[in-house]
């Protein structure tokens, strides 16, 4: 028998260098995979909007009080939105923003005519990550409320 015959058959070596080829492939994937995905978080006019940011932070850290309060509610299996507005409610809007696509970007502003229930239809909300914000004014002072929320439609 020949004591200097080798095996054959994977060892430690083989293991190291399939280890460095699986990493590569998965990071061949994970580059080309994201350099597609699409990541609008800068806007058009970054610059004015940066001014307004801390007028934005203020209204956020201000105290609602409870008769200027607003319910956000979904119905009807996620297809609509309806929002509660207090009584003396001058103007509203909400605005949908979509991190990965500004062209779903939705905004939409409440009119008296509407009454204080306002039903939005949520069919434009597709699958993912959303910013919604609600702005509102009640006897001339304007508040503001905003949620991230996740959209499970396809």
């Amino acid at each position: 028998m020949d004591t200097n015959q080798t095996k054959k058959g994977l060892h430690w070596g083989h293991g190291i260098i399939l280890t460095f080829v699986f990493f590569g492939v998965f990071m061949a994937y994970f580059y080309l995979h994201m350099s597609h995905e699409k990541v609008e978080l800068v806007g058009n006019n970054y610059y004015a909007d940066g001014l307004a940011y801390q007028k934005k932070i203020d209204l956020q850290n201000q105290d609602i009080p409870q008769e200027h309060k607003i319910t956000v509610q979904a119905i009807a299996h996620d297809d609509f939105l309806v929002i509660q507005l207090p009584q003396d409610c001058e103007s509203a809007n909400i605005q949908f923003f979509r991190p990965s696509n500004a062209t779903l970007d939705t905004k939409m502003e409440w009119h008296k005519s509407l009454g204080k229930l306002w039903t939005i239809p949520t069919a434009f909300l597709v699958h993912g990550p959303w910013k919604r914000t609600i702005t509102w004014r009640v006897t001339g002072k304007t508040y503001l409320q905003e949620d991230r929320i996740v959209s499970n439609k396809k």
